[in-house]
């Protein structure tokens, strides 16, 4: 199995540590002589000295520097970090019972007996999914499963990590062309199959309304809708995509009236869209509340579909969308077996998808015909 980086720079200074050529007591050079000194980045050598703090050579002492305190190893810690159950980091944008809640449950109950897994939420703010990783790889973190906060700016510090082979494990996100496993819901089929579904019900004109969030998976989602025209040999309008939502985004500061609104003024400009594709089951309550200014109603007036919904064991009679639900719970545990099987095999890059359930529902029904 190929050596990282950081565990060949971890051995370099343990033999100088062992060989008294960085005598105990001696304080050790800064990071940067050190980054230096071996050509690395500074995520590389902080890993590579935070083993040497686990295994008892060194202290790290903030402001003041890093001293040597013992040449030979603490036999203990080793044997913790080499046998005990890896520790994993997970990264969310965020996460509720629509999505997020039950691929958590799918990862934690699967990963019980075989690593620890600690959680943290980045609300999608890039800068602070950054700051998380950094905290991981202070912590000495095993491997990383990540859902990132954008498709479109990968961190510096997870491209890093990947050309390095350290175990990562994306999550709900397709990031092409790099070398970084990932799981996810084949979301390019999903919409296409939701798409196709109003077609089959008469409807000739639909539309469908996203967010503004910067992620493969609404675009795979618009992608399905470009091809579900295509089966129907029905002409795609770009006009009917309305990509302006806002309210929904982790972090958001834009007001829910606010993009009620917007949707209420999007229906009236295109009075012949009968169905609309909501991207997810926020937006499709959005929509719902848009009618209601509108004097319409759903499905009477307009048949709504969406992606992902929360599930009402205990209220059957709860108005439910006709969506795709994703497998959220083998997500779960697909990803940790991944992230294990890396730990074991660093050069091993799996990229897979799931297919997508449609679940019928209470909010579509046939177009009315007006012919007389």
């Amino acid at each position: 199995m190929k050596t990282l980086l950081y565990q060949k720079v971890y051995d370099q200074l343990k033999l100088s540590i062992q060989e008294g050529k960085i005598p105990v007591g001696s304080k050790m050079p800064t990071e940067n002589e050190l980054m230096a000194q071996f050509d690395v980045s500074s995520i590389t050598l902080k890993k590579a000295l935070e083993l040497l703090k686990k295994d008892g050579y060194i202290s790290r002492r903030p402001r003041v520097g890093t001293f040597v305190i013992n040449d030979s190893p603490n036999s203990e810690q080793i044997e913790t970090r080499k046998f005990d159950k890896p520790l994993f980091g997970c990264i969310m944008t965020n996460f509720d019972d629509t999505f997020g809640t039950i691929l958590l449950s799918g990862m934690l109950e699967h990963s019980d007996s075989k690593a620890h897994i600690i959680v943290k939420k980045s609300l999608g703010d890039t800068e602070r999914e950054e700051e998380i990783l950094q905290e991981f790889i202070e912590m000495n973190v095993a491997g990383i499963l990540i859902l990132p906060a954008s498709s479109k700016f990968v961190s510096p510090t997870l491209l890093e990590l990947a050309s390095q082979k350290f175990p990562l494990v994306v999550i709900d996100r397709t990031l092409e062309g790099l070398p970084i496993s990932s799981i996810s819901s084949d979301n390019t089929e999903a919409g296409r199959i939701i798409t196709e579904k109003l077609f089959e019900l008469g409807h000739k004109h639909i539309g469908m309304i996203t967010s503004t969030s910067p992620v493969s998976t609404l675009d795979s989602r618009v992608n399905g809708f470009i091809r579900g025209h295509a089966s129907f040999h029905t002409a795609f309008h770009s006009d009917y995509v309305f990509r302006e939502i806002e309210s929904v985004m982790p972090n958001s500061t834009v007001s829910i009236q606010t993009d009620i609104d917007k949707i209420a003024r999007f229906l009236e400009t295109h009075p012949e869209i009968t169905a609309l594709v909501a991207t997810e089951y926020n937006i499709a309550l959005l929509i719902k509340q848009a009618c209601n200014k509108l004097g319409k109603s759903i499905p009477t007036n307009l048949s709504v579909v969406c992606f992902d919904h929360p599930d009402n064991f205990f209220d059957t009679s709860a108005f439910q969308f006709t969506h795709i639900k994703q497998a959220q719970y083998e997500i779960g545990v697909k990803a940790v077996d991944m992230l294990l099987n890396q730990v074991l095999k660093p050069d091993t890059i799996n990229k897979e998808t799931l297919p997508p359930l449609l679940v019928e529902g209470d909010s579509v029904e046939p177009l009315k015909s007006t012919s007389k």
